[in-house]
């Protein structure tokens, strides 16, 4: 073969060769390019996914904040991330394409994406209409948190996929990597090509990989403020040591510390003392570590050692070869809502407890919710009065103003008070006395009622007796005009013969003083002093009867001035006895002078009649302040006594405890202190013994009253 032919034939085969060679590094170099566009299509899904589900926790948290503090700019937030989902969903379908499994997988995570949008959406509008409350009970967070986890779990299974799909499709790149060098190897004058081409596939593959690198940095970027934005949950990653390595905004608002004042402390500082020793925190690494999350609610503690309660979960954090990294931690503030479950479990027993009648009524005229204090006043049961309208359970009497005070109320009147009678189930009526009160938007009336029934017994029985009283009244008024007619026809009629008997006594004494014996005089001496006693006794019953009519004149009154005008005027009867006074201090009262002269004036002559036998006579007036509002005065004597046993009978009209031949007296003085010591408002009472004298007492109050 000549030189030409085999340069022609080596430059045919180094030909043929280097196409071979040029072919086989092409073929290789096209499968790497394959290969590597595939393991970045699989990173594009990953972040894809973790852009997508970081956008969901957007939304959800942008709801939170939304619902917890009705700021306008965390709802704009949400809506705004809820409008990007759709596209980046489609974005997830249109690269898993070629994945029938991840199709499915996508289709069923769009699904669960709008029911969450869609109960998002709900609990808003509620929460605009009905407020926080209503918003949480028909739409529960629970359930969200479901369809979280849901759709958490469903990207994790949609990213497991992909990361083997990734794993696999590396393997494969790797391969056909080797590949391509064997073939550069064996092919030396390629060499400069394959590598060639090998450096224009590095710097491809660099450039998707920097691509890559950089849409994660964004990604991860994105998710780092998300979290440092959420203000209602604290956000913290724990190294294996339960020491703090990162810090959110909302950490340092429930908690306290800055990220300077915390980071690199142990977690521990945020659990009571108490939980500290008994080695709490150290137990929930444990269990996080253990079964990958740690979940409880119980007392936390501040920076300033305030407690607070709090919602608690710790998740545990490895790499792809399992080995722990940290524990990511995230705590949510009860404290306000505990206090709300409490103040609703206290309303809630004041509710069951109550007494009174508490009721929430519907415009419909259906009761909607009764206390049991309702079956203990009427009888009937709960069932029985929600089933019927309310107003057949009204007195017929009552069912017009009820229902006008129930309108009032429907078109948005203020507070009302009103009264009607309600059945019982026994037949008989009740008086309920109402304050009430309407929820327009509820369209219900709240109500509390009273049971008054035995005040209005209580009120128609004083009116009853009001009237017996007024009936009394007149009749004691009619009595007092005859007593006063009796009176009148005492002292006239009665004194005219009493006169006509004195006189003729006198003249029958003169003409026949002669004519008469011893005995003759004694008997008109007899007659005489008999109606000259029954003159006394008539002008003593006519101021009895005065006493009770006569109007009391309040004045200050001089008791010291009034004692000694009353002795004063028994001197002529005490000229020839022995008579030791002795006279204490005694107060000013505020009382009827003349009434009270009386009072003194029959004391104190009792006294000096009662002592006649004694020789020196004893009598003592004092004044004791009893230290109940009240004076005390006395007249004590040395005279002949009393007994006990027949105290009561003192001051009553016409009873005497010693024989008129003994001493003088119509039995009416004594009469007259107690009537006159009790329209002052006072009191009397005696002590004594037979023959060791004897005391007398009367009590006035330091404010007078009036009788």
């Amino acid at each position: 073969m000549k030189v030409e032919s085999k340069i022609l034939a080596g430059f045919i085969v180094t030909a043929v060769a280097l196409g071979g060679v040029g072919w086989l590094s092409y073929r290789a170099a096209e499968d790497f390019i394959t290969a590597q566009g595939w393991v970045t299509h699989t990173q594009e899904v990953i972040s894809q996914l973790e852009t997508t589900l970081a956008t969901v926790i957007e939304t959800d948290t942008e709801q939170r904040g939304y619902l917890l503090t009705d700021n306008a700019k965390f709802l704009q937030q949400s809506q705004a991330a809820a409008a990007q989902l759709p596209g980046e969903l489609q974005q997830i379908q249109q690269l898993t394409i070629d994945n029938p499994a991840q199709q499915k997988a996508i289709k069923q995570l769009t699904a669960l994406t709008q029911k969450e949008v869609t109960w998002t959406d709900h609990r808003i509008t509620i929460f605009q209409k009905s407020g926080l409350q209503a918003a949480l009970t028909q739409e529960p967070m629970e359930k969200t948190e479901a369809g979280m986890n849901d759709g958490r779990a469903l990207a994790a299974q949609m990213r497991a996929t992909e990361e083997k799909l990734l794993a696999r499709r590396q393997e494969e790149s790797s391969r056909l990597a080797r590949q391509t060098e064997t073939i550069i190897v064996t092919g030396s004058v390629t060499a400069i090509i394959i590598a060639w081409i090998i450096v224009l596939l590095g710097r491809r593959e660099l450039r998707l990989r920097a691509l890559a690198e950089t849409r994660l940095s964004q990604n991860e970027q994105r998710l780092r403020l998300m979290i440092s934005a959420i203000r209602d949950y604290a956000i913290l990653f724990l190294d294996p040591q339960g020491n703090v390595a990162s810090w959110n905004d909302g950490a340092r608002q429930i908690k306290g510390y800055t990220a300077e004042e915390i980071m690199g402390q142990n977690f521990s500082k945020f659990y009571p003392p108490e939980a500290v020793l008994s080695g709490r925190p150290q137990k929930v690494l444990e269990e996080a570590t253990d079964k990958g999350r740690s979940e409880d609610t119980e007392w936390r503690v501040r920076k300033d050692g305030s407690p607070f309660w709090a919602h608690v979960v710790v998740t545990s954090v490895r790499d792809q070869e399992g080995k722990l990294l940290g524990y990511v931690k995230v705590t949510q503030d009860l404290t306000e809502r505990k206090r709300a479950e409490q103040v609703l479990q206290e309303r809630d027993r004041y509710f069951e407890i109550s007494r009174e009648m508490i009721c929430v009524l519907g415009f419909d005229g259906y009761f909607k919710t009764l206390n049991p204090a309702w079956k203990w006043t009427l009888g009937f049961s709960i069932e029985e009065l929600l089933s019927r309208p309310f107003i057949e359970f009204i007195h017929p009497e009552d069912r017009e103003v009820t229902m006008t005070e129930a309108e009032k109320l429907m078109r948005g009147n203020e507070l009302i008070y009103f009264e009607n009678r309600y059945l019982c189930k026994d037949g008989s009526y009740r008086w309920i006395a109402w304050s009430a009160r309407a929820g327009i938007p509820e369209q219900s009336i709240y109500g509390t009622g009273r049971d008054v029934t035995e005040r209005k017994q209580a009120v128609e029985k004083i009116e009853q007796l009001n009237s017996d009283l007024q009936r009394q009244a007149a009749v004691l008024e009619a009595a007092n005009k005859e007593l006063e007619a009796f009176s009148y026809s005492v002292s006239h009629d009665l004194r005219a013969p009493l006169r006509h008997i004195d006189g003729f006594v006198k003249m029958l004494a003169k003409q026949s003083a002669e004519k008469m014996d011893e005995r003759g005089h004694r008997y008109l001496d007899i007659i005489a002093d008999s109606a000259h006693r029954m003159g006394v006794l008539i002008d003593d019953l006519l101021i009895f009867s005065r006493m009770s009519r006569t109007e009391l004149r309040h004045s200050n009154v001089s008791t010291d001035a009034l004692v000694h005008e009353a002795v004063e005027g028994l001197q002529q009867e005490c000229n020839k006895r022995q008579i030791h006074w002795k006279i204490g201090a005694l107060p000013e009262v505020e009382a009827d002078g003349a009434m009270l002269q009386q009072v003194w004036v029959n004391l104190i002559s009792n006294a000096v009649k009662y002592t006649r036998p004694r020789q020196p006579a004893e009598i003592e007036i004092g004044c004791n302040d009893s230290g109940n509002g009240e004076y005390v005065f006395f007249v004590h004597d040395n005279g002949v006594g009393f007994d006990m046993q027949y105290a009561h009978k003192l001051f009553g009209v016409f009873q005497r405890l010693h024989r008129t031949d003994e001493f003088e007296g119509t039995g009416i003085g004594l009469a007259n202190v107690s009537r006159i010591v009790h329209r002052h408002g006072g009191r009397v009472w005696a002590e004594g013994k037979p023959e060791a004298g004897a005391t007398f007492y009367f009590s006035l109050p330091k404010k007078p009253t009036q009788k």
